[in-house]
C-alpha cells in the first residue's frame, strides 16, 4: 500500500491542472504586471549557500563550530533535518527550486541545461502579485543568460563586475547588497530578496582567520592525496597544496562555511533591526551538497546519488513558524515554491511536483510522502525512504539497481540488494513506478523543446569563472 499510495501522490501532483501539458508564455520581463491575488503581503528573503552539505554544519551536530550565526537563527524557527537536493548540480537543482517542477516537466536536461521560459517561476509569480524581485548571485550556473532572472526586476550577476576580483570580493558584495535592500525596504510593498552564496564551492580557499580556523588535530589526519586528473582518487592537480592530507583539505571546506556563515550573520542582523524584519520569512538552504573523499570521490558532487551531495540543510523562520522546533520530515527542493506561495497566500501554478512545508512549520503535519525521488546529469535515478535508498544506473547491457540500508550503514557502503531481495523488490517497484511517470510527463514536454535552443551563451567571465572551479577543461573563448 505505500508503494500505491506514494506513487498516487505524485501522479495527481503531476497532473493536477496541466492540461496537457504547460503552456509556453513570454518572457515576463516583456509581459505587463497582473496580480494574480493580493495575497498576505509577506517579504520573502531567501539564502542559498552554494555546495553546502548539512552534517558540516554546528547546526546538525558537526563538532567543529562552522555556523555559529545561522545555528542562532535557526532557535526563531524550524530545521528540517532530512532535506535533500532533487538534483545535486547547481542548474539543474535552481531549475527545481525555481520551478517546482521535475526534470521531465520542466524540460533541463542535457539538451537543455538551462531554465527555459515556459516554465512559470518563484520569481515570476511574485512579481505578477506586486512584489519587488531582487536577485543577488554568485555563480554563473545562474546566468541570466541560461533563464535564471525570468521573473527579476533586478539581477546582480556578481562575477560580471572586473572590480570585484575574489570570491570573497563577490561575497562581500551580495552581502553588501541584501543589508542595503533591507534597510531602505518599504513595509508598503512586499519582495522577494534571493542572496546567493557561491562558497564553499571547491576550490576551498577561505581568506584569514578562516583558512586556520579548524587547523587542529584533526586536520592532519586522512590519507595523503594523490594530485589526479579530474575528481576520483584524489585531489586536482590545480587545487592540490603540497604535502596537505585530506584532512587539510575538509578544514578549508569547513572554514569556507564559517566565512559563509559570517556574511550571512550580517544579512540576517539587518533583517532584525529593520521595519519589515517581522513580516518577513526566511529560508535558509542550498542547491547540493559536497563529496569529500567519500567513494573515492573528491571535492565535488552530482556524479552520484549517495547522500554527500544529496543532504542539505533547511531553515525557514518567519511569523507564525515554530520557534526552535526540528523535523525529520522529507523535504525537498522542489517544495521551495509551494512552500513560499502557501505562506503568500498566492495562487499556485499548475504543475507542481513540490508541497508546501509550511504546516509542518506552524507545528502541523508535513506532507503524506514516504518518500523522496532524486535525478543526476548522468542519468542515475533514486528513491529513498526513512530506511533505504535505491538507486538506478543506465549501463549499455541494461540497468543496474543498487540497495542501501542507510539505518545500519549511513556511508551507503554496502549494496543489500542481493541479500534482501524482498525490499528490492518493493524499493525497484517504487523506482520503477517514478520512472513510468517521468517518462510519460517528458513526452508531454517534447513538444515545447521543439525549436528551443540548448545553447549556452555565456559571457567569457563567466566562463572563466566556471573553469576556475572545474566545469570547463577547455579554454575559454578570448574576451571581445
Amino acid at each position: 500500500m505505500r508503494r500505491v499510495s506514494g506513487i498516487i501522490a505524485l501522479a495527481v501532483a503531476l497532473g493536477a491542472g496541466c492540461g496537457g501539458g504547460p503552456r509556453p508564455e513570454a518572457d515576463e520581463r516583456d509581459a505587463p504586471t497582473r496580480p494574480l491575488r493580493a495575497g498576505s503581503g509577506l517579504n520573502v528573503l531567501l539564502i542559498t549557500i552554494d555546495t553546502l552539505r548539512a552534517d558540516h554544519m554546528s547546526l546538525y551536530g558537526y563538532p567543529r563550530e562552522t555556523t555559529p550565526h545561522i545555528d542562532a537563527f535557526a532557535q526563531s524557527g524550524i530545521t528540517f533535518d532530512q532535506a535533500y537536493t532533487y538534483w545535486p548540480k547547481t542548474r539543474g537543482s535552481f531549475v527545481a527550486m525555481m520551478t517546482g517542477r521535475l526534470a521531465a516537466q520542466s524540460g533541463y536536461g542535457k539538451t537543455h541545461p538551462l531554465l527555459l521560459d515556459f516554465n512559470p517561476t518563484l520569481a515570476g509569480i511574485l512579481r505578477e502579485a506586486g512584489y519587488e524581485t531582487v536577485a543577488v548571485v554568485d555563480n554563473p550556473n545562474v546566468a541570466a543568460s541560461l533563464g535564471y532572472a525570468k521573473g527579476f526586476d533586478r539581477y546582480r550577476e556578481t562575477w560580471e563586475e572586473k572590480a570585484l576580483v575574489s570570491e570573497m570580493d563577490r561575497a562581500r558584495a551580495i552581502t553588501s547588497d541584501g543589508v542595503q535592500f533591507l534597510r531602505e525596504a518599504s513595509p508598503e510593498r512586499p519582495f522577494l530578496l534571493w542572496l546567493h552564496y557561491v562558497n564553499p564551492h571547491a576550490p576551498y580557499t577561505p581568506p584569514p582567520p578562516f583558512d586556520g580556523a579548524f587547523l587542529d588535530e584533526e586536520a592532519q589526519r586522512g590519507p595523503a592525496l594523490e594530485p589526479v586528473d579530474g575528481v576520483n582518487g584524489g585531489v586536482a592537480r590545480v587545487w592540490e597544496v603540497p604535502g596537505r592530507g585530506l584532512g587539510y583539505y575538509v578544514a578549508q571546506y569547513d572554514g569556507e562555511i564559517a566565512v559563509t556563515d559570517a556574511e550571512v550573520g550580517q544579512v540576517l542582523e539587518s533583517l532584525r533591526s529593520s521595519e519589515v524584519g517581522e513580516r518577513t520569512i526566511v529560508i535558509l538552504t542550498s542547491d547540493h551538497g559536497e563529496s569529500l573523499g567519500e567513494h573515492n570521490y573528491y571535492f565535488d558532487h552530482g556524479q552520484n546519488l549517495y547522500d554527500p551531495s544529496m543532504r542539505i540543510p533547511l531553515v525557514m523562520v518567519g511569523p507564525g513558524l515554530s520557534g526552535g522546533e526540528r523535523s525529520d520530515t522529507l523535504a525537498t527542493t522542489l517544495d521551495l515554491v509551494p512552500t513560499v506561495l502557501d505562506a503568500v497566500k498566492v495562487s499556485f501554478p499548475p504543475g507542481l511536483t513540490g508541497r508546501s512545508l509550511l504546516g509542518v512549520g506552524r507545528g502541523g503535519a508535513g506532507p503524506d510522502r514516504p518518500r523522496l525521488f532524486g535525478q543526476n546529469d548522468r542519468n542515475l535515478l533514486g528513491s529513498w525512504d526513512d530506511r533505504f535508498k535505491i538507486v538506478a544506473t543506465p549501463r549499455e547491457e541494461g540497468t543496474d539497481y543498487a540497495l542501501f540500508d542507510r539505518e545500519k550503514d549511513p556511508g551507503e557502503t554496502h549494496d543489500v540488494g542481493p541479500r534482501m531481495p524482498g525490499a528490492l523488490r518493493e524499493q525497484r517497484e517504487e523506482l520503477e513506478a517514478f520512472r513510468q511517470t517521468i517518462d510519460s510527463q517528458r513526452a508531454k514536454t517534447r513538444r515545447l523543446l521543439e525549436g528551443r535552443s540548448g545553447e549556452e551563451r555565456l559571457s567569457p567571465e563567466a566562463c572563466e569563472k566556471l573553469k576556475a572551479m572545474g566545469y570547463i577543461q577547455q579554454a575559454c573563448p578570448q574576451h571581445q
